[in-house]
């Protein structure tokens, strides 16, 4: 068996493209180690992303795309010393026996190292087996750190192959993409590399309804953008550059003294280029970001209006069939799609704090000149703790599964079902004047309860009610009321036990 040196010189003679070479040096790592399939993940945004994978003569593939929060998976741990390069037996392991992708995903054995990437880490190399392989070895771990050793090799020739002469080629081959994330994601990541700016991010305009939406980002830096967020057009610091021909701005607190969109993310320097259809509508921006100051140049800036031209292009190439349909849905679909995939909680399908914030901003906003009443109810699990103690994090998953699915089944559709973090739940209702909200609180408390197997718990809910015409208040202040009057029944609930 070859290892370490020789097996990194016999893979630099490969031939082909790089997929092809990253494929091939994965069909070596299932074949030695033993394992039923290898792969590289790719961390991008907070995602952990399978960019290629391998699977022996039989086995079941994982599919390439596949997308988990970084922080819930095995690569994490791998890519931060969380868990050794060789597991022969993970019932064995004190940390892999009990994370939930071992359980969830049959893993009874692993092997995996980081890729880091001019200095940072950009990701994993991992081999996983649904069967102990306890003959890993020594041997094992030179094979595994000389496949990453070459992979990193490609990577980096990735990274810095678009240089002076390459810009035009590569983007004659990503405007080929097959839709606008993949093309978008790897301009993006190339823009933020070569300006050298915290985050470069796609936005969507809806300029009728005053709305920007982030559609995509790579965040480099200090200062990040989340995907799907949500903002005013008329407040953006994209519609201060573009009507004021500011294409470039490295002190932004000096040039917009009223921007508090820029005060309030520390955002110090700004390039903004407009994606245009061919009428010249604005569909969009494609922008950068920085919190120190920095200047991008004019020829990094020209990059940014070709990448824009792209972007705009493949945006007409999606929408070609649809030219039955006005312009405005098809726009406003994307915006509700990206939003609805950034306001929900991946554990339990519920509401997350940002669609939380936002049905409860719209709610408050309706009561303050209608004739409905508002209540919330705030959820948290008693003695959470101790069931992850007890029975381990995948059990208390699937508590907070089970809870959340219980209270879910209450109210009506359009009430609001969602999970703020933790073992912490939130469900509202805009209810009638004459609503008798006992009866909706008595179903809330009834509905939250969770049980696994031998596992029963309940939990503490507190509930305020705002009434019709009550003046305007942030959603903060009622959160935290909720949560005041939730603490007050865990406490009277104590003092009676």
């Amino acid at each position: 068996m070859t290892a370490g040196p020789a097996l990194a010189g016999l893979l630099r003679t490969a031939v082909g493209s790089a997929e092809q070479r990253i494929d091939r040096a994965l069909t070596v790592l299932v074949e030695q180690l033993g394992m039923e399939v290898a792969y590289v993940s790719e961390f991008r945004d907070g995602q952990r992303v399978v960019t290629h994978s391998v699977s022996a003569a039989a086995e079941p593939a994982l599919p390439i795309g596949t997308t988990h929060p970084v922080e819930e998976t095995l690569c994490h741990l791998v890519a931060y010393g969380g868990l050794p390069v060789l597991v022969g037996d993970a019932a064995a392991d004190p940390v892999m026996g009990g994370h939930p992708h071992t359980v969830a995903f049959g893993v009874a054995a692993h092997a995996g190292v980081p890729l880091t990437v001019e200095g940072r880490v950009r990701g994993a190399l991992c081999c996983a087996a649904t069967t102990p392989v306890r003959t890993l070895n020594p041997r094992d771990e030179a094979t595994l750190n000389a496949v990453a050793g070459y992979l990193t090799d490609l990577l980096t020739d990735d990274v810095r192959a678009p240089g002076e002469p390459g810009l035009r080629q590569l983007a004659a081959a990503v405007a080929a993409g097959q839709d606008l994330q993949t093309l978008t994601r790897p301009l993006l990541q190339l823009l933020q590399e070569i300006t050298g700016l915290d985050s470069t991010f796609l936005t969507l305009v809806d300029t009728s309804a005053d709305e920007l939406v982030i559609a995509y980002a790579h965040n480099g830096g200090d200062l990040v953008i989340a995907e799907g967020d949500t903002s005013s057009w008329q407040e953006s610091l994209c519609r201060r550059a573009l009507e004021e021909g500011r294409i470039e701005v490295t002190d932004v607190s000096a040039t917009w003294p009223s921007a508090t969109v820029g005060r309030q993310m520390g955002i110090t320097s700004f390039v903004c280029v407009p994606v245009r259809d061919a009428h010249d509508e604005l569909l969009g921006t494609l922008c950068g970001v920085s919190s120190n100051p920095a200047r991008v140049g004019e020829q990094n800036l020209a990059i940014m209006a070709t990448f824009a031209q792209l972007l705009s292009a493949q945006l007409a190439r999606e929408t070609a069939h649809h030219l039955q349909a006005a312009r405005a849905t098809v726009i406003e679909h994307r915006m509700n799609s990206l939003r609805e995939a950034a306001e929900r909680d991946s554990l339990t399908g519920l509401c997350n704090r940002a669609g939380i914030n936002r049905w409860l901003h719209k709610a408050l906003d309706q009561i303050a000149v209608g004739r409905q009443r508002l209540s919330v109810a705030f959820i948290d699990l008693d003695r959470f703790k101790t069931v992850n103690d007890t029975y381990g994090h995948a059990t208390g998953d699937e508590v907070l599964r089970g809870l959340a699915a219980s209270l879910a089944r209450t109210g009506r559709t359009g009430d609001l079902h969602g999970r703020l973090g933790g073992d912490e739940f939130i469900v509202a209702a805009l209810l009638p004047a004459d609503a008798c909200v006992d009866g909706w609180t008595a179903r809330v408390r009834a509905a939250a309860v969770a049980a696994v197997d031998d596992v029963h718990v309940r939990g503490s809910v507190g509930v305020v009610t705002r009434e019709p015409g009550t003046p305007a208040t942030s959603v903060e202040d009622v959160l935290d009321q909720a949560d005041q009057a939730m603490y007050r029944e865990k406490h009277a609930q104590a003092r009676t036990a």
